[in-house]
């Protein structure tokens, strides 16, 4: 009889059973350590405007000693988190273990935000970096070479195919990510080792440090564009926590891993940072590419060749991983009941999130082909917000929870807790320091953010209120049914 009233209960509630509805343990060490240094660096592209922030002394200080109180807390704040949780969703799960579905929701989407408007910029670069490899080649004005910036559709087309393949490629599974990662940061660093190579033996250190006054000149510094350089150079630690799930041996591999990851980028930055200085001595006129430039004067054509296709290498890595890790933010929320279970299919057999990665892709074609020059300016400032935050759940969980479970621990006593919230001091600045065409676009979007966690909130209300409804007409259902088994 019991048996019975049960099965009949489960009828009139909905229930169904548990499915194992996650992706597989299939990234090994060095293919982590690719994914995390594409999501961290991707290569020194782009940071070239840092150096005109001002004396290549201070430059080069800054890149060695402040990733100090940025990369390490942060890194290792992500390692400890994520053994934590031991499942993908990073900081959103975070959040749901510290303060509740709220804030889980609430950080989800602020971080998929940021992470979508990078993924924009990636098929962008990639035309770009593909034209320029045409330069100085006969090729150099073709519609479909060196002259790409004047075909709007050739520009697309690529982009678009490029899209395509790294679609194809995160449907297939996270395990041949990591594989075609490892293979592109080869690829990617390659001619950075060989511009190294060539011109490290040319480098007069104090001749470079005297420049410009050298730590003479601490207010000729354009610390504003120096630090943010920086900060948007080395962020990312957290996004490697949205693969937490599908890490193998993740005790061991998280901690090594992402200190591997610190030291790669570090390296990969100092060093090219060292020749180009003694190549151009010229701090002011550094900018964006800056590297071609110093690549020719170091090797020659081909170098510069092999520095754009590096290029080319490092967008199609950026973007790949970026994509697997955001499409997992969505699988998570989704799983967890946050968004539409749709977002939460897996592909059969690939076992990868298919329906969250083309929602992904689909928005990015759509961003490709507008000026979202408003929007990308605010990406650095959600982001911002995100790692304030997941400092935040660190100090939370840590002072409030010590007994939840730690399969490693960053810090054992609370005195290092000041230095493991250091990265909240360089977000802080960043959301200060920002013109106030960003901080009110800022204030919008987290009014949009917090009106949807709002909208959350009164529908669990909506919902309990008519939970208890159906309660009352189980209980009448279920003392019916005790009457039509019972034995008189």
């Amino acid at each position: 009889m019991t048996v019975e009233i049960e099965n009949e209960r489960s009828k009139l509630v909905g229930e169904s059973e548990p499915q194992n509805n996650h992706p597989p343990r299939t990234i090994g060490f060095i293919s982590f350590v690719s994914i995390g240094y594409f999501l961290v660096s991707g290569g020194p592209f782009g940071i070239e405007g840092s150096v005109s922030a001002g004396s290549y002394a201070y430059v080069l200080l800054t890149y060695m000693v402040l990733p100090i109180f940025w990369c390490i807390p942060h890194g290792l704040i992500t390692a400890e988190l994520s053994l934590m949780v031991n499942k993908d969703g990073g900081c959103s799960v975070w959040g749901e273990k510290a303060f509740g579905e709220y804030v889980s929701l609430s950080l989800g989407l602020f971080s998929w935000f940021a992470s979508i408007v990078d993924l924009s910029l990636y098929p962008v670069l990639f035309v770009q970096y593909f034209s320029n490899c045409f330069n100085g080649t006969a090729y150099q004005n073709d519609l479909w070479g060196g002259g790409m910036e004047e075909c709007t559709h050739c520009r697309l087309l690529i982009a678009f195919a490029v899209i395509v393949l790294i679609v194809l490629m995160n449907c297939w599974g996270a395990e041949q990510v990591g594989i075609f990662s490892t293979i592109l940061s080869i690829v990617l660093l390659t001619p950075f080792v060989i511009m190294v190579a060539m011109g490290i033996g040319h480098v007069q250190l104090r001749e470079i440090l005297s420049i410009d006054g050298g730590l003479l000149n601490f207010k000729g510094v354009q610390w504003g564009v120096l630090l943010t350089n920086l900060v948007w150079s080395t962020s990312g630690f957290d996004a490697t926590g949205q693969l937490a799930g599908e890490v193998k041996n993740p005790r061991r591999n998280y901690p090594i891993g992402i200190i591997g990851v610190m030291i790669i980028t570090i390296t990969s930055y100092v060093l090219p940072l060292l020749v180009g200085m003694q190549y151009d001595r010229d701090y002011a006129g550094w900018q964006d590419g800056q590297f071609s430039i110093i690549a020719l004067k170091v090797g020659g054509q081909w170098l510069g060749i092999l520095l754009s296709i590096g290029g080319m290498v490092s967008s199609v890595g950026l973007f790949q991983c970026n994509l697997c890790t955001s499409a997992r933010n969505l699988y998570s929320l989704s799983d967890r009941g946050y968004l539409p279970k749709v977002f939460s299919k897996l592909l059969p057999r690939r076992e990868t999130p298919f329906v969250a990665i083309l929602t992904n892709a689909a928005i990015v074609c759509i961003l490709i082909l507008m000026p979202f020059q408003a929007i990308m300016s605010l990406d650095m400032s959600i982001y911002s917000i995100v790692v304030t935050i997941e400092c935040i759940i660190y100090i939370k969980l840590f002072i409030w929870n010590p007994d939840y479970d730690r399969p490693y621990k960053a810090i054992t006593t609370k005195w290092l807790l000041p230095y493991m919230s250091s990265p909240m001091v360089f977000t802080i600045l960043i959301l200060v320091l920002s013109p106030f065409s960003i901080q009110w676009k800022t204030l919008v979007a987290v009014a949009i953010n917090l009106a949807i966690v709002a909208a959350r909130y009164f529908h669990n209300k909506y919902k309990q209120k008519n939970q208890m409804k159906s309660n009352n007409v189980l209980d009448y259902e279920e003392e019916s049914l005790i009457k039509k088994y019972s034995i008189n």
